[in-house]
């Protein structure tokens, strides 16, 4: 019996697979054991049953329940879980409780009351109790892990489901209107050619042209923000300034870069990644387009654990209530709330600013 339990503990406790001086301790037990086994037996056989001598028996039982309780004890220093402790702690009881009975049986005596075999039964009692109890802990455990591994593959699902539908919505702002406009174009074209309008042809043909690389440079930006590779900072930078520099320089308008160091090794999600380049995408397009300013100035400013990016340009300013939706504002702070940002917009005389903020920890 005590060699099948100190097997079921070894087990539990994880401890026959690895070396260790616990499991060098379990294999001088189990050796112990037989030679204890086999010398009773030949005792038995030479001189019949029953101990010949307490002092034989108290040796050999005692030597196993140290031996095992030894075990036990190292076995404490490395085996840190709750389970794993709570057999421990059962084993402790059963090993006590064995060295109480072999006490009773060596001295004739009562310990507490209880003599014989007696302390031992109540030992493998509250062995069980402990055991059950521990075994109970351990499968709501895995219940517990089971219930959050569903739970991430739900909020998985759910994350895959969510950039389906940004990238749905993308296609549809940055894409479909200019595809609608082509169609458009291209149909007016084919009147004004039927009306031999060869001018108002070559001109609508021209929109064409520019529309379809328009919606290349669109699809080209989608496809970079949505993989993976590009989490990085730098890329991420990098990418913004690739965009925005080469279209002031060929307007002759003064371009200030500058990224905090700080923010170069930072970790930006798809999801971050797509919302903060499309806001700062609208903003340099806007920009370009209606400011007639000399000077654009774009900084990333990591302040704490937040990042502040401020595009600012000197140029003519736009009445923020009747151009407030026209410049694609409302699309920006919708952006910036997926994200947990906040996004604000100021415009005057003397120019116009736009700031985003957003928490980094929420990538």
């Amino acid at each position: 019996m005590t060699v099948v339990y100190v097997l079921f503990a070894a087990q539990t406790l994880e401890v026959v697979a690895k070396k260790s001086i616990v499991r060098t301790l379990m294999y001088t037990f189990f050796i112990l054991a037989f030679v204890s086994i086999f010398y009773h037996l030949f005792k038995a056989i030479a001189y019949g049953p029953g101990v010949q001598l307490a002092s034989e028996y108290a040796l050999s039982r005692i030597s196993l329940v140290g031996i095992a309780t030894v075990a036990l004890l190292f076995a404490w220093r490395i085996r840190t879980t709750t389970f794993q402790r709570t057999i421990i702690i059962g084993s402790l009881v059963y090993d006590s409780s064995g060295l109480m009975s072999i006490i009773s049986f060596v001295t004739e005596s009562d310990i507490m009351g209880l003599e014989g075999v007696e302390p031992y039964l109540i030992g493998c009692v509250l062995d069980i109790i402990i055991f059950s109890s521990a075994l109970g802990y351990r499968l709501k455990k895995i219940a517990d892990e089971k219930n959050e591994l569903l739970l991430k593959e739900i909020d998985s699902r759910l994350a895959i489901e969510n950039t389906r539908n940004r990238i749905a919505i993308n296609l549809h702002d940055d894409i479909g209107s200019v595809l609608s406009s082509m169609s458009v174009y291209s149909e007016a074209a084919r009147v004004s050619m039927i009306d031999k309008n060869l001018p108002r042809a070559l001109d609508l043909v021209e929109r064409i042209g520019i529309n379809a690389r328009e919606t290349m440079s669109s699809m080209s930006h989608i496809v970079w923000t949505i993989n993976p590779i590009n989490d990085n900072g730098i890329k991420l930078f990098n990418k913004m300034e690739d965009f925005a520099a080469p279209l002031f320089h060929s307007m002759d308008v003064e371009f200030i870069w500058f990224v905090d160091e700080a923010l170069h090794n930072a970790e930006f999600n798809m999801t971050v990644r797509q919302n903060l380049f499309l806001i700062f995408k609208e903003i340099i397009n806007n920009c370009a387009k209606h400011s007639g300013a000399a000077v654009v100035n774009v900084s990333f400013i990591k302040s704490g654990n937040e990042l502040i990016m401020e595009i600012s340009d000197n140029g003519k300013g736009f009445d923020t209530e009747k151009n407030h939706e026209g410049n694609g504002v409302s699309s920006m702070r919708k952006r910036a709330a997926d994200i947990d940002g906040l996004f604000i917009l100021s415009s005057g005389n003397d120019g116009s600013v736009a700031t985003l903020s957003f928490l980094l920890s929420s990538n």
